[in-house]
């Protein structure tokens, strides 16, 4: 339960509870802002499996995030921000795969597609 509100904590002021098409590109878009902050702990942290990881899954997971944020930063100058363009919605609608375009430090932009479960009330990266 602790491990709970520590992920919800971690949603800061965005609203991941709305569900369908809007709240999933909201979702999405906010994600990314996590790693545009350089905050890979936080987007690890919005994972659906993440209160289940042991500690030491968890910390290769947020080793992995971060070493992504720094070979972006040398490579293309980090991560900027990223915009929704458009998505894919399953089931429902509680399975989405947000495709945004990510915007880099070096002016490059590039598609990328995030999956995304609703569940337990809420989007979470899956």
């Amino acid at each position: 339960m602790i491990a709970l509100f520590i992920l919800m904590a971690c949603s800061g002021g965005a609203d991941l509870s709305e569900a369908g098409a809007a709240g999933a590109r909201r979702a999405a878009e906010y994600f990314y802002s996590l790693l545009a902050d350089g905050n890979g702990r936080a987007y690890v942290d919005n994972m659906q499996e993440a209160a289940e990881m042991d500690s030491s899954k968890y910390g290769q997971f947020v080793d992995l995030m971060e070493q992504y944020l720094y070979e972006e930063k040398q490579l293309r100058g980090g991560i900027l921000g990223a915009k929704a363009t458009r998505e894919t919605m399953q089931q429902d609608d509680s399975i989405a795969w947000v495709f945004l375009d990510v915007q880099f430090g070096d002016s490059t932009c590039e598609e990328i597609f995030v999956p995304l479960i609703y569940t337990r009330g809420r989007w979470w990266l899956r």
